[in-house]
Formats: structure tokens, C-alpha cells, sequence
């Protein structure tokens, strides 16, 4: 990882819930970062970008294990796709003129990941994984507990744990290597993915700036 003189502020995120906007605009004024990273691939950016620009309220959803996530996540509040801790940081970014990269694995890098981690029993197991999220009964009190205990489920398996390892190193070594190039970098990530990736972060040698206190 290259490690420079800039600073970093990990903010974890609850992806979807509509009120972590605020938490992305509060981070971002007190932090006043130049440049901000946030978890997605290139191809979602881009994808992000499109239905904004389409002036539709809710993307489709991709899948039945994310229409599973939304229904439970609800129950914390409003919750919307593209995941609008994405889009205000765009548009903080866009706004104040300042740099927006995404520092997850594009579409290649990804499919190229999971032939090689998930095997052909993982994958054949997924339709068993669906049937357990539809009678999974869930006991988390905050979204983010939620996210934590959704996390535990659908990547359970070895293969897919393996994966989720590999996107937490591949974004904290892009906001080292940004942190690097910038003074002040805000990263924002999922909330499930923050802590191990601000411990990488830390361990590289990467200067961490605390979270504000909720």
C-alpha cells in the first residue's frame, strides 16, 4: 500500500437507508476532504450516474437476495436505490468541485475473483441460502446492527467471506494510495466493511481521523 501525508475519514454506511445522507454531509462538513473515495466499482458510479440523470426515484432491484435486504432494512427507515449514501457524497463532491473515485474492483476484477473463490458447491448452494434469508427472522435494534447480522448470513461460506476480505484490502489500498496524492480523503464505505478496512488502514501507517461522536 502507499502510504502518504494525507489524513483519512472512514464513515461507515448503511447502504439503502435514506438517512445516512445526512451522516455523509455532516462527516463532510466537518471533515472538509479534497478528495472522496467511496466503495462501489467504477461501473456502478457510472450506473449511479445514469439514473440520476434519469429522474426516477427507485432503481430496479438486481436480485432476490437484495429484495430480501431491502424488506428488512426497512424497518429502520426509508430506504432507496442507487444507495443514497453514494449519491450525496456525489453530489457534495460534485457541488465543491472536488475529486469522487470509486475504489472497489471493477466488473472484470470481480468475476476473475469469484471463479477463483467460490467453488462450484458454494454457487450450487444458493438457492438453500435464499430459502434462509426468506425465513430468517432478524433481532438487530439499529440499521447497523442489521447490516452486520445480514453480512453474517449471505457470506457465511468460506469462498464468499474470502471474497468480502479481498474487496476490504482492494479499497483500503486505493484510499492509501489516495491519501497519498490528497491532504484529506473521505471514504465512504459499508458499514459492515469500516472497521476492517480502517484497520488496514491504521496497520499501513495511513493517519486515521476519529469519527465524530454520534
Amino acid at each position: 500500500m502507499v502510504v502518504g501525508g494525507g489524513e483519512v475519514l472512514v464513515v461507515g454506511a448503511v447502504r439503502g437507508l435514506v438517512s445516512e445522507s445526512e451522516a455523509v454531509r455532516q462527516s463532510s462538513k466537518s471533515f472538509q476532504p479534497d478528495a472522496v473515495a467511496i466503495s462501489i466499482s467504477k461501473e456502478q458510479l457510472q450506473a449511479m450516474l445514469e439514473h440520476i440523470g434519469s429522474g426516477a426515484d427507485m432503481a430496479e432491484l438486481d436480485n432476490i437476495e437484495e429484495e430480501f435486504y431491502v424488506e428488512g432494512l426497512k424497518r429502520f427507515g426509508e430506504v432507496k436505490k442507487p444507495p443514497p449514501c453514494f449519491v450525496e457524497a456525489w453530489r457534495l463532491c460534485d457541488k465543491e468541485k472536488i475529486p469522487l473515485y470509486p475504489v472497489d474492483f471493477d466488473d472484470v476484477e470481480f468475476t476473475d475473483l469469484y471463479c477463483h473463490y467460490v467453488s462450484g458447491l458454494e454457487w450450487l448452494r444458493q438457492p438453500s441460502k435464499q430459502r434462509t434469508l426468506a425465513k430468517k427472522k432478524f433481532y438487530s435494534k439499529t440499521a447497523q446492527e442489521f447490516t452486520v447480522e445480514w453480512d453474517k448470513i449471505v457470506n457465511r461460506s468460506k469462498g464468499l467471506r474470502s471474497m468480502e476480505q479481498a474487496r476490504e484490502d482492494k479499497i483500503a489500498r486505493e484510499t492509501g494510495r489516495l491519501a497519498a496524492e490528497h491532504s484529506r480523503v473521505m471514504l465512504v464505505v459499508d458499514y459492515e466493511r469500516a472497521g476492517a478496512v480502517a484497520g488496514m488502514l491504521s496497520s499501513a501507517g495511513v493517519r486515521l481521523r476519529a469519527p465524530q461522536a454520534e
